[in-house]
């Protein structure tokens, strides 16, 4: 299965964005689903429903760590990794417009009466589907990773 069809199937099941995104990369990455979903938790809604940074965006940048990540310093490889970082963020600024929740979905999530007209509206449903599934597509293209190992 490709990552972007996981991810959606994860935002279906009510994993937030960064769940949705990074769980759907654990498989490939011999990462128990538990565990990743744990660990991406509180990115969701711009890390923690404070309108920060979109939990597509931040899930994507965790796969982006998990791959190329650095746990002995090696200067060169520590900067590949930022490299690959720059490169989604990039690409998803350029398809997206934005990287945070706000400049996504044009309300401040951070507003907890904002918040609940998004819910209302049915925005998260309507615009992060579309979030997570870009964010796993553009992080296994910036990682080279093969869409049909997924």
């Amino acid at each position: 299965m490709k990552f972007e069809d996981q991810a959606k199937r994860l935002f279906e099941a009510h994993y937030n964005c960064a769940q949705s995104t990074f769980g759907a990369f654990a498989e490939h990455f011999n990462l128990d689903l538990t565990t990743a979903v744990k660990i991406a938790m509180p990115f969701g809604g711009g890390i923690g429903h404070s309108g920060g940074m979109c939990g597509a965006v931040s899930g994507g940048i965790m796969v982006i760590g998990l791959a190329r990540g650095i746990d002995v310093y090696d200067k060169d490889k520590k900067e590949a990794c930022y490299a690959l970082a720059r490169e989604f963020l990039n690409r998803f600024s350029a398809l997206h417009g934005s990287l945070t929740c706000p400049g996504l979905l044009g309300v401040d999530i951070g507003d907890p009466l904002a918040q609940q007209d998004a819910r209302e509206r049915g925005l998260f449903r309507a615009v992060c589907t579309q979030l997570v599934v870009d964010a796993a597509r553009l992080a296994a293209e910036v990682l080279e990773l093969d869409q049909d190992e997924g």
